[in-house]
């Protein structure tokens, strides 16, 4: 399924990334409404005249999702550092968070406990993430705005079940809900040997098989959107319902 994302756009970013690429997912919540949020994204100031935010996303209680920053560009959401105890930033002294992470905000405040339904989309907004970026699924790489600033150690809240949406994640991915197939048939050779994947475009998936080099493998259709490995996100789905890297076959960019 594709995941349904409505373009809201923020005046608060900076174009690029310093030369660097999204390692991990950083949860906030809003403390207000998702409507407030879309407009303080794109003013000079932040809630209570405090200076200029912005995140990748914003997820509703309801479950939808708004994009206001693209993913290659810098999103102003967690550069300041205090007390951080998250082992990613350690390893990366003096580098700005933002450069490295995509932000995703969730609507309510950090006493309200989070509905299913905006616990499904943020899964299936971390699960796209993970997949396009190759970021593990793990706490290391999904992380609280508290463990990179320690002035907010409410955020995301008590309520945000880290651990939980994680697994939530895993499920989406295994599931190959986030797949969003295109049917066609036809062979491809591989060109190096390649595991099948038990009905998800995933190294995270069931290994069904390893086929040698040289083998002629029937497909019967292909996603884009399966996890990137070294840059090739296309992965060829089989009979069975199983699926293959594209970049291990003669034809790595299916047509």
């Amino acid at each position: 399924m594709s995941l349904p994302v409505r373009w809201v756009g923020s005046t608060n970013k900076t174009k690029g990334r310093g030369g660097l690429k999204p390692q991990a997912v950083v949860i906030h919540i809003m403390d207000d409404d998702i409507g407030s949020v879309d407009r303080w994204f794109n003013t000079p100031k932040g809630p209570n005249n405090s200076m200029p935010v912005s995140a990748h996303y914003g997820v509703s209680r309801r479950g939808d999702i708004h994009q206001y920053v693209d993913e290659m560009d810098t999103a102003w959401h967690a550069g300041r550092v205090k007390d951080s105890v998250w082992p990613l930033l350690q390893a990366q002294p003096g580098v700005n968070p933002n450069r490295f992470t995509v932000g995703i905000e969730h609507e309510g405040t950090p006493d309200m406990p989070w509905p299913d339904e905006m616990y499904a989309a943020s899964a299936m907004l971390v699960a796209d993430i993970s997949q396009r970026w190759s970021i593990p699924l793990d706490r290391l790489h999904v992380v609280g705005h508290g463990e990179i600033y320690s002035k907010k150690p409410y955020c995301p809240g008590p309520h945000c079940e880290l651990d939980y949406l994680i697994d939530l994640a895993h499920n989406v991915v295994l599931s190959g809900a986030n797949a969003n197939n295109i049917d066609r048939h036809g062979t491809v050779m591989t060109t190096r040997d390649l595991n099948i994947r038990l009905g998800a475009p995933s190294s995270l998936a069931a290994r069904v098989r390893l086929v040698g080099r040289g083998t002629t493998l029937h497909y019967t259709g292909w996603t884009s959107n399966g996890e990137s490995v070294h840059g090739n996100a296309h992965w060829y789905r089989d009979r069975d319902g199983d699926y293959f890297w594209a970049g291990g076959t003669s034809a790595p960019f299916p047509s």
